[in-house]
């Protein structure tokens, strides 16, 4: 978040500019403060760090193989870095897109983890792939800042580009999990990308792209409702399941614990028999009314309740002068 000047420390900044004496560190510490962080709970988050740190991983991995296959088809120095891995909402991503854009459609599948044709959007700026073509076509890929639509016969090339893609995805996947993606189509008209709804969480991986004095982005979205799957997967596999602990070290500790619990004072009820009434039938009780129970004369048992649960069964009867129960079976 960024950090913003009150009008005061403006005034008192342009004064030193004016003096020449200017204190950075003193102005450091004035504006100095905890960092505060915007949350929307409207719309919470649908990934946790860790699952952008696998995308991150997992992408990392895509970019340096891709730049290394690009270097080889271009015959010049290509190089890729991933600059940031957020969530956002899917409107956000295609906002940013302009009018004519590349954009190409993937599907992710594999049928053991039963992932089917969920879409995966990879976009490449023009610049990228105007010098990607001059270079492939012979040229020395500076004929990039051209304002056009795409050519069918450009298209054909871009989609060769892709496709190279294509198994790289594969491999880097394939390190947590057996994916094939395949080249569903490319679009070049943001206003036909229909395939995720606008308030759709989506995760955004910003790849910066150099090929020789030439920068520009390829970015790639994974929709939330992609990616759940894959993560389901993941999670039933490498997230660790706790620890078995030793048979014997298991029974000391419970003997531990129920003989520091043997000393605990239990409440034991004899329930002789419940029923229900009316608030008007309970504020007309009188001294010598009967109320019947839920319990039969001819019925022997009863129920013993310990800290309010049924544990036991029993026989009511009297020792010692005093009514007891004796129990005949445990409920536990």
């Amino acid at each position: 978040m960024a950090e913003v000047l009150s009008q005061k420390q403006i005034d008192e900044l342009l004064g030193s500019l004016q003096s020449g004496h200017v204190d950075f560190k003193e102005i450091e510490e004035q504006t100095a403060g905890p960092k505060v962080k915007e949350y929307d709970f409207m719309s919470p988050k649908k990934f946790t760090k860790e699952q952008l740190k696998l995308l991150d991983n997992v992408f990392d991995s895509v970019s340096r193989m891709f730049s290394l296959q690009l270097a080889g088809m271009l015959r010049s120095a290509c190089q890729m870095e991933i600059l940031q891995v957020e969530e956002e909402e899917f409107r956000e991503f295609n906002n940013a897109l302009g009018d004519s854009i590349l954009v190409a459609i993937i599907g992710m599948n594999s049928e053991e983890n039963r992932i089917d044709d969920k879409p995966v959007l990879v976009e490449m700026s023009r610049q990228i792939s105007f010098s990607i073509m001059d270079r492939l076509l012979g040229g020395n890929g500076m004929g990039y800042e051209i304002e056009r639509d795409y050519t069918d016969i450009e298209l054909s090339l871009l989609e060769y580009v892709f496709k190279q893609l294509l198994p790289l995805m594969d491999n880097a996947w394939g390190n947590y999990m057996e994916i094939h993606h395949t080249l569903d189509m490319i679009e070049t008209n943001s206003r036909l990308m229909q395939l995720v709804q606008p308030d759709e969480a989506v995760a955004i991986i910003a790849i910066e792209v150099t090929i020789e004095n030439l920068k520009g982005n390829i970015n790639v979205c994974l929709p939330a409702s992609s990616l759940e799957e894959v993560f389901r997967v993941f999670n039933s596999k490498y997230v660790k399941l706790p620890k078995k602990e030793d048979p014997s070290v298991e029974q000391q500790r419970k003997f531990g614990i129920m003989h520091t619990l043997k000393n605990s004072p239990l409440t034991i009820s004899a329930m002789l028999g419940k029923t229900e009434i009316s608030l008007k039938d309970l504020l007309n009780l009188q001294a010598g009314d009967i109320i019947p129970l839920n319990t039969r004369v001819d019925q022997d048992s009863i129920v013993l309740e310990v800290e309010g649960l049924p544990w036991f069964t029993g026989v009511i009867g009297t020792k010692q002068k005093k009514y007891a129960v004796k129990i005949n079976k445990s409920l536990q």
